[in-house]
């Protein structure tokens, strides 16, 4: 929607349950009754009384596809149904990226999630809450953890087997699995079973138990001896990640992301990403990152990386640093800079700095004596902080063990005043 266009109309947008209308507040039924135009997915529109008059149109596909035909009839201010809490991973999300807040009003009914942490007792406050409906079932691989409490919306009736599928690989085989299918309605069901079982089930007898569409996932996650729990905090094990040497070791990676400070919804760049480790390790922590890597073979590996740590949507630029700044106006803007390799390059801190906005951050590392200069010079110009970071690693010397000490880092962190 055009930013500068003014306001003509309000979108109510009405959460529903599997109670369906009855369930309804008094307010959100006199709205549906007055209505003359509403929105909704086919199994919402079914729920509306004989006599509503509204003209009644029912998603098509994309979902995008959508949005312009609400815009066209904004001046009759129309109703939009959605399921639970419309603010909540829901539907008004969507509308808000595209009308903006202010032609939006919504009135929530109990979430599904709400409704199953009731269910079993729950805090919802300490849970870690993810959907899987329409997005990349990896994602959740960034949540395991020992002792952790997940819920997970479900995209249909075949995803709690492959949440079976992935705690299993993880080691996470003895998590309970609470199925809850079509939550606050006649046909509520929940079912609980280990992970392990899930996936036996699914895979020896695919038909025994069919799961609703409609259904979410309660995981009581238990690590197992197999699994390997991976902190949110930095500075994963350099064995988290396939490389071919050119990573940031973990002990100067966690200093280089305590450098960047990580942050919900912070957008870092990557220069120079080699296997993507900086650029994963941000994104688990909340962030929106893109990988600047102009080796093919690279980019692969950074791929694969995000998949096994659970960021699968991280983007990946396969190009040269300059070329990526050449068309730095496509990318989003960036809260923080990391200069991981090109750094010799002429002007590339100049024009890193220059794109970062007030209280953006610079961190870049090099172990030459040509990129040191270049850090120099910056920092007399520009000021920030620069420090030397030595790491020794304890190693086998014969029968014996010894410290054997990696190439020092030059290490700087400008913040942009």
């Amino acid at each position: 929607m055009n930013e500068q266009a003014p306001i003509k109309g309000r979108i109510t947008v009405i959460g529903i349950g599997e109670d369906g209308y009855e369930g309804l507040s008094p307010m959100a039924r006199s709205i549906l009754e007055n209505a003359s135009v509403i929105f909704g997915g086919t199994r919402h529109i079914a729920m509306l009384p004989g006599s509503n008059t509204a003209t009644q149109n029912k998603w098509i596909t994309p979902f995008e596809a959508n949005l312009p035909l609400i815009e066209d009839c904004l001046d009759q201010n129309p109703v939009v149904l959605a399921s639970g809490d419309p603010m909540y991973f829901g539907v008004g999300n969507t509308l808000i990226k595209y009308f903006g807040p202010e032609p939006i009003y919504a009135i929530p009914a109990p979430s599904s999630i709400s409704l199953a942490a009731s269910r079993l007792g729950w805090p919802l406050a300490e849970c870690d809450v993810i959907t899987l409906h329409g997005r990349d079932p990896e994602t959740l691989r960034a949540h395991l953890r020992p002792h952790g409490k997940l819920i997970a919306l479900s995209a249909d009736g075949s995803t709690p087997a492959l949440v079976a599928v992935m705690l299993c690989e993880a080691g996470f085989d003895q998590s309970r699995m609470s199925v809850c299918e079509r939550l606050g309605g006649p046909e509520e069901r929940i079912t609980t079973q280990t992970a392990r079982t899930w996936q036996s089930t699914a895979t020896s007898m695919p038909d025994i138990k069919s799961v609703d569409p409609l259904n979410l996932i309660m995981i009581d996650l238990e690590a197992g001896p197999k699994a390997t729990p991976l902190p949110k905090g930095p500075g994963l094990p350099d064995d988290a990640f396939i490389h071919d040497g050119m990573i940031t070791k973990s002990e100067i990676r966690a200093q280089t992301l305590a450098s960047l400070a990580p942050f919900d919804g912070g957008v870092l760049w990557d220069l120079g990403a080699g296997c993507g480790s900086i650029s994963i390790e941000w994104k688990r922590m909340g962030g929106l990152a893109v990988a600047i890597e102009r080796d093919g073979e690279r980019c692969a590996m950074i791929k694969k990386n995000a998949i096994r740590l659970g960021v699968p949507t991280l983007a990946i630029e396969q190009k040269s640093i300059e070329e990526a700044l050449s068309f730095a106006d496509r990318l989003p803007r960036p809260d923080a800079i990391f200069i991981g390799g090109g750094i010799t390059i002429d002007g590339l801190l100049e024009s890193c700095w220059d794109l970062l906005p007030p209280h953006g951050r610079l961190v870049a590392n090099t172990v030459t004596l040509e990129g040191e200069e270049k850090l120099l010079r910056f920092y007399n110009k520009n000021g920030g902080s620069l420090s030397r970071l030595s790491i020794s690693r304890l190693v086998p010397r014969g029968s014996f063990k010894g410290w054997s000490n990696l190439a020092p880092v030059t290490h700087y962190l400008g913040v942009k005043a």
